[in-house]
């Protein structure tokens, strides 16, 4: 049998590991209502700017820049993973999607990494990383994730790469995440709206405003004159909408990150109040055969004594 202070070392080990993971597990739901919160203070935003850009997409007519296949052959693919650990099987459901991705797609690849798990993960396969892309913080700005948007932009419109796609985690609520692999260019309309539109949680907090009180539009057509014309308006306020995308993408693999950590920690924290209590019934049941003994041999000796 284990001697009582091995099992009193090892309970007392066991109780601080679980004040560390309830620590962290409060800190992610912190982190995660915040972070859901932002991404929705940024949607009327981007509602307001799909909108005008569809306006003026029917004006103008037919195609932009942004929304004409380009000859390219090359795929930009952008993976997006965490920095950190202790998220349980996060980073390897987003990396077994990718390599489901390129191993069904079979096309020409040129890699982006956004966060150091999907940067060692692709240095692993031996693929070449074109950019790399860290510190996202947990409340990402719109103009921190410039540097990722106005790469992707960039070379998508000097015929780099003639699509862009991005693998990584969707937020769906608290206890649910979901890949998704969205191509990000050419431009799809479309796309863009239900991208929006999905931000609002099933569940939790917010999800109310994916019923009645969500955002609306109305039908009606109001009468614009533009200057200059709805072409290059289209032209000027298109990056605009694509950083919102990309700001989107992000805040939501954030978010995701938060919440499968905060799951993680809880689960580490009831298994260490589990494995505390029973290391407790074991040191008291060891301490209680000891006692026991020691009245065994007393009662022993005393009876040799007499």
């Amino acid at each position: 049998m284990e001697s009582l202070q091995s099992l009193n070392r090892r309970r007392k080990a066991v109780r601080s590991i679980g004040s560390i993971t309830k620590a962290m597990e409060v800190v992610a739901a912190i982190k995660m209502r915040k972070s859901e919160e932002t991404t929705l203070n940024s949607r009327p935003y981007a509602f307001k700017v799909l909108d005008l850009l569809s306006k003026l997409g029917r004006i103008s007519g037919g195609g932009n820049i942004f929304s004409r296949p380009s000859k390219s052959p090359k795929t930009l693919v952008v993976l997006v993973t965490s920095d950190r650990g202790l998220i349980g099987a996060f980073n390897t459901h987003v990396l077994r999607a990718f390599e489901n991705f390129i191993a069904s797609d079979g096309g020409d690849y040129v890699f982006a990494a956004v966060g150091k798990k999907a940067e060692s993960h692709l240095l692993k396969k031996g693929f070449s990383i074109s950019r790399k892309f860290y510190g996202f913080g947990d409340l990402v700005k719109v103009e921190e994730i410039s540097p990722l948007s106005d790469f992707m932009i960039k070379g998508f419109l000097s015929g780099e790469w003639g699509r862009v796609v991005a693998v990584s985690m969707h937020f769906r609520s608290a206890l649910k995440q979901e890949i998704l692999i969205r191509e990000i260019l050419p431009v799809n309309f479309r796309n863009i709206r239900k991208t929006i539109s999905e931000i609002i949680p099933e569940h939790g907090r917010w999800a109310e405003l994916g019923g009645k009180n969500g955002i609306h539009h109305s039908d009606r057509e109001t009468d614009y004159i533009f200057e200059p014309s709805p072409a290059k308006l289209v032209e000027n306020l298109m990056p605009h909408l694509l950083k919102m995308k990309i700001y989107h993408l992000i805040m939501e693999a954030n978010t995701s990150e938060h919440a499968a950590r905060y799951v993680a920690m809880k689960s580490a924290s009831d298994n260490a109040e589990d494995l505390s209590g029973k290391l407790l019934i074991q040191f008291n049941n060891a301490r209680q055969a000891a006692i026991t003994g020691e009245l065994v041999e007393m009662s022993a000796t005393q009876s040799a004594l007499k």
